[in-house]
């Protein structure tokens, strides 16, 4: 029962009245009938909407991660795009 990761990143700079943020966790969780059991998740919000990627029940780990792999790389590909055309 290892897996513990629990991470909040803030998107915007603390002046900013935006509440843009990052949340990353992979670790265990008690439901309502005391059962233990592991969440693992990312979610994206900001002032307005909110995303969570999360397993489901059809994913194994591996496909979680490459799920999370294939994101990274359409986020690189689309800065990249972003920055040649400011």
């Amino acid at each position: 029962m290892k897996p513990n990761y629990s991470k909040r990143t803030w998107l915007n700079t603390i002046k900013s009245d935006s509440t843009g943020s990052v949340v990353a966790f992979d670790g265990y969780v008690v439901d309502f009938e005391g059962k233990k059991y592991r969440e693992t998740f990312l979610e994206i919000s900001d002032c307005h909407h909110k995303v969570r990627l999360h397993i489901t029940s059809d994913d194994t780990r591996k496909q979680f991660i490459s799920k999370l792999k294939l994101l990274n790389s359409e986020i690189k590909k689309f800065i990249k795009h972003l920055e040649s055309n400011i």
